[in-house]
């Protein structure tokens, strides 16, 4: 079974579609995962910070909790910034709503990771079990804010809470994200838009995936699809690479699923 994390969903919307350039739907993204023989899919719910809360009314947290139950496919995580004021509360609520676990993009956000700050929304994730799925990488802001080795300070401080470092770190901060893996086994890597070599800013290419599953183990790596930025063609591509590294078939099977699916059978029986 292929089991993907990392797909951005947004509701239909004419306005959002021309924003965005694609189409993100919940039905686009089961079309493409049946097209690229994918069974199962992590959603995430659309940032509030690009502007495009009409859409979807008072919360997008709240949209995906009430649309996941027509997609027995798909599993929720929210979108949420730990410094809004009421980041405990939201995060409360999407853990009651059934969302497993929540992307967090700091570039986006505008937050610094090891802001002390938010250490109370750290602590609670780790007390309800939840997956923090981190955006990692240059993207457009200032790069000292948000380096990968700033979430060694949170996985460190809460030595049981799973984080996802996604891209790697990238191109620009591989190494960064690298030393963060091998040191803090409660870290994992998001292997997710690494293997198009056209993508300027995260691919890593196949040599330094098969590093990583020698260094850190596949059980520690996920792959993630960036839907719907990258379209069905080019995740079947990935996971056409992914099948043919240098690494056993039950690593392929674990970058590909069950890490994935094992990460979050824990977070299920918090």
């Amino acid at each position: 079974m292929i089991f993907v994390n990392h797909c951005h969903v947004f509701p239909k919307s004419p306005d959002l579609e021309a924003q965005l350039g694609t189409i993100g739907t919940l039905d686009k993204l089961v079309e493409t995962m049946k097209k690229c023989g994918i069974q199962r899919a992590v959603a995430f719910a659309p940032f509030r910070e690009r502007g495009w809360s009409p859409s979807f009314g008072e919360s997008p947290n709240r949209w995906l909790i009430e649309e996941l139950p027509s997609y027995p496919e798909l599993v929720g995580f929210a979108c949420i910034n730990p410094k809004s004021p009421g980041a405990v509360r939201e995060l409360e609520e999407a853990w009651r709503g059934g969302l497993l676990g929540v992307k967090l993009h700091p570039a986006i956000q505008k937050f610094r990771p090891n802001d002390r700050r938010f250490f109370r929304f750290y602590e609670k994730a780790q007390e309800l079990g939840l997956i923090l799925d981190f955006h990692t990488g240059s993207h457009g802001w200032r790069l000292l804010e948000y380096q990968p080795l700033l979430l060694d300070d949170i996985a460190h401080a809460f030595p049981r809470l799973k984080i996802v470092v996604e891209h790697v770190g990238g191109r620009h901060f591989y190494n960064q994200a690298l030393a963060l893996l091998m040191d803090k086994e409660n870290v994992y890597a998001g292997v997710t838009s690494c293997l198009d070599e056209n993508n300027k800013a995260w691919f890593l290419g196949p040599r330094k995936i098969e590093e990583l599953a020698h260094l850190i183990g596949p059980e520690r790596m996920i792959y993630g699809t960036d839907f719907p930025y990258n379209d069905w063609r080019r995740i079947r591509s990935d996971i056409n690479i992914i099948k043919s590294l240098n690494l056993t078939q039950s690593a392929k099977e674990s970058i590909l699923g069950a890490s994935l699916e094992k990460l979050l059978k824990n977070t299920r029986q918090k």
